[in-house]
């Protein structure tokens, strides 16, 4: 007779979700930690990290901000940063923060 085959159990089926900390430098340095793969804005809004807003949909560009460290760490430019933002903008670590994700490592954002 066959063995079954071994079942999930409860600490293997929900492993604990990476990290990553993002430091909001105009907010006295605040370092928040957050999920791996996070919205900058929405850890923000979330944390009181004190990025400004307006639609939160890449639509206006009020959430402009600077990847000071850490651009590694975030995910590819999207074409709706690239309408509101110039080729030297995104050189120099400008981004959304509506539409950036951090995952993998941390990130420095002034804005």
């Amino acid at each position: 007779m066959e063995n079954p085959a071994p079942t999930a159990t409860a600490a293997t089926a929900e492993a604990p979700r990476p990290k990553v900390s993002i430091t909001f430098l105009n907010n006295a340095s605040m370092v928040v930690a957050a999920p791996d793969n996070s919205n900058i804005l929405r850890v923000s809004l979330r944390e009181k990290g004190g990025i400004p807003f307006k639609c939160g949909g890449g639509l206006c560009g009020t959430c402009k901000c600077t990847i000071e460290s850490g651009r590694e760490h975030t995910d590819a430019v999207k074409a709706k940063e690239k309408k509101l933002l110039t080729p030297e903008q995104l050189a120099a670590g400008m981004r959304l923060a509506c539409q950036t994700f951090v995952s993998g490592g941390d990130i420095s954002v002034s804005w």
